[in-house]
C-alpha cells in the first residue's frame, strides 16, 4: 500500500510539474462484483460452493498538451472468499489486488514516442487459473514495470517501430522463485493497399530467475502478419511465425537434449507459431469474432506454454441501454514430453468454457452485467467442472473535464491486453 501510495504521489506531481496549462481530465469508477461458482478454484475435489465479493475503484487523471499526453491510471480493490470453498484458497481467503501506471506519449511530425513506469499486485490464485487453467501458487504476483518505445514513418506506407519493456517479479508465496524479464521488440510496417498492412517483427525475451541455479531462459519470435478490411463487414488479422528457446543455468554443465524432449529448465528448442482473427458484421446490431492461434506465452510463473486455441464471441446490441455477448474457447496444451515449450506437464490437457453474458445502462453513470460460465479442464488428474454466476455493479464518475480521452486510452490498453492474452486458457478470468 506504502508503495501504491508513493507511486501515485510521486506521478501526481509530475502531471501537475509537466502539463502546466494543458486541458486535464480526470475519471474515476466505483463497483461491487459477487461471484458464486460450485468450484471456483477448479480444483477435482471442491470443498463445496463459494461465493466472491470484490470491492473495486479507479481514479484515471489525463493531461494534454499540443503534442504530448501525460496520463496516470490507478486502480485498488478488496475482495473476500465465502462458504466452504473458500478452504480451497489454502487458507488465504481476501486480497487486495492494486496497480498504478503513469504514461508519457509524445508526437512529432514523424514519429511517436511513449514512456511509461508501472505497479502491480494481483491476486496468483486467480491469475494463474486464467492462463494455465490450474491454480497451485497463493497469495499476491508484485510486478514493477518500466517500458518505452518508438513509432517513426519512413514515408506515407512505411513506418517503423521499437519497444523495450523491462519487469522484476516477486510473490508472497515463499515458494515460488521472483523473476526479472526483459523484452524488446522491432516491427517494420508497410502499406500494402488502403485497406491492407503487412507486418514483419522480431522480438527478443530475457528471464533470469532469482534461484540457486541462477535459471536463464533466452526466447525469440519472428513473426510476419497482415491487417485487412475484406469487405465493409468482414476484417482479417493473421500471423505466423517461428520461435526458438535457449534455457540454461549458469555455472551447471548443459546436457545434450534430443529435440522433442525439451525441458524448460535446462535446453534449447523451435517451432512455429500463428494466430487469425476474423470479424464480420452480421447486422448493424451483431458481430461475430472467430479466433484460433498456435501460440507459446510466457506465464506469470516465468515458465513459456505451447497451446492450440479456437475462440468464437457472438455480440448483439439489443438496444441504447443494453446488449448480450456469448463466448466459447476450447484449448489443448501437450505434455512436455512431446513438445519443446511447455509449462512441465506430464501430461496432455484440454479446457473448455462457455459464457454468455448480459449487460444494461441504468442510467448514464451506472452499469450492471450478470453474466454465467461453465469451465472445464480435462488432464491425468481427472476431470474438474465449475458454473460461476457473476453479478457487477458500477458507477462512472467524470471528476474533471471531458473523459474522452480517457475512454480512448482504455481502449487501446484493452485491446493490448487481448492480445498478450492470446494463448491463455480462460482469459476472460482477468
Amino acid at each position: 500500500m506504502k508503495t501504491s501510495v508513493f507511486m501515485t504521489s510521486l506521478c501526481l506531481g509530475v502531471v501537475a510539474s509537466g502539463a502546466f496549462a494543458a486541458d486535464v481530465s480526470i475519471k474515476g469508477n466505483v463497483s461491487e462484483t459477487v461471484d458464486a461458482s460450485n468450484n471456483y478454484f477448479l480444483t477435482n475435489t471442491p470443498s463445496g460452493s463459494t461465493v466472491r465479493s470484490s470491492t473495486a475503484g479507479t481514479l484515471d487523471v489525463l493531461a494534454r498538451t499540443s503534442t504530448t499526453q501525460y496520463l496516470l491510471d490507478s486502480h485498488y480493490s478488496y475482495y473476500r472468499y465465502f462458504g466452504p470453498g473458500a478452504a480451497d484458497a489454502g487458507g488465504l481467503v481476501w486480497g487486495t489486488p492494486a496497480s498504478a501506471r503513469f504514461s508519457i506519449d509524445h508526437t512529432t511530425e514523424l514519429a511517436k514516442y511513449n514512456i511509461a513506469a508501472s505497479w502491480s499486485r494481483v491476486d496468483a490464485t486467480q491469475t494463474q487459473l486464467a492462463q494455465s487453467g490450474v491454480a497451485t501458487i497463493r497469495g499476491s504476483i508484485n510486478t514493477f514495470t518500466a517500458n518505452g518505445g518508438v513509432t517513426r514513418d519512413l514515408g506515407r506506407i512505411d513506418s517503423v517501430s521499437w519497444t523495450a519493456n523491462a519487469s522484476k517479479v516477486s510473490y508472497t508465496d515463499p515458494n515460488q522463485t521472483p523473476y526479472v524479464d526483459v523484452t524488446t521488440m522491432a516491427s517494420w510496417n508497410h502499406n500494402l493497399t488502403q485497406t491492407t498492412t503487412l507486418t514483419n517483427s522480431v522480438s527478443f525475451d530475457w528471464f533470469s530467475a532469482d534461484d540457486i541455479a541462477e535459471s536463464q531462459r533466452l526466447f525469440w519470435k519472428m513473426t510476419t502478419g497482415l491487417q485487412s478490411k475484406l469487405s465493409s463487414r468482414l476484417t482479417f488479422t493473421g500471423n505466423v511465425g517461428f520461435a526458438f528457446v535457449n534455457s540454461y543455468q549458469n555455472g551447471v554443465a548443459q546436457p545434450i537434449i534430443p529435440f522433442g524432449s525439451f525441458q524448460p529448465q535446462v535446453g534449447t528448442g523451435n517451432g512455429w507459431l500463428g494466430d487469425i482473427a476474423l470479424n464480420y458484421d452480421l447486422l448493424k446490431t451483431t458481430t461475430v469474432s472467430l479466433t484460433a492461434a498456435h501460440a507459446i506465452t510466457p506465464l506469470i510463473t516465468g515458465q513459456l506454454q505451447l497451446s492450440d486455441t479456437v475462440g468464437l464471441t457472438l455480440t448483439h446490441k439489443i438496444n441504447s441501454a443494453s446488449n448480450l455477448t456469448f463466448s466459447t474457447q476450447f484449448s489443448y496444451l501437450p505434455a512436455s514430453s512431446g513438445s519443446s515449450f511447455t509449462s512441465n506437464q506430464s501430461s496432455p490437457s484440454d479446457f473448455f468454457t462457455a459464457s454468455v453474458a448480459y449487460g444494461y445502462q441504468l442510467t448514464r453513470e451506472w452499469r450492471t452485467n450478470l453474466s454465467y460460465a461453465y469451465r472445464q479442464r480435462n488432464d491425468d488428474t481427472g476431470l474438474a467442472r465449475s458454473s460461476t454466476v457473476t453479478f457487477v455493479l458500477s458507477r462512472d464518475l467524470t471528476i474533471l473535464g471531458n473523459p474522452t480521452a480517457i475512454n480512448q486510452a482504455e481502449q487501446e490498453r484493452a485491446r493490448e491486453r487481448a492480445q498478450q492474452s492470446v494463448g491463455y486458457v480462460f482469459p476472460t478470468l482477468q
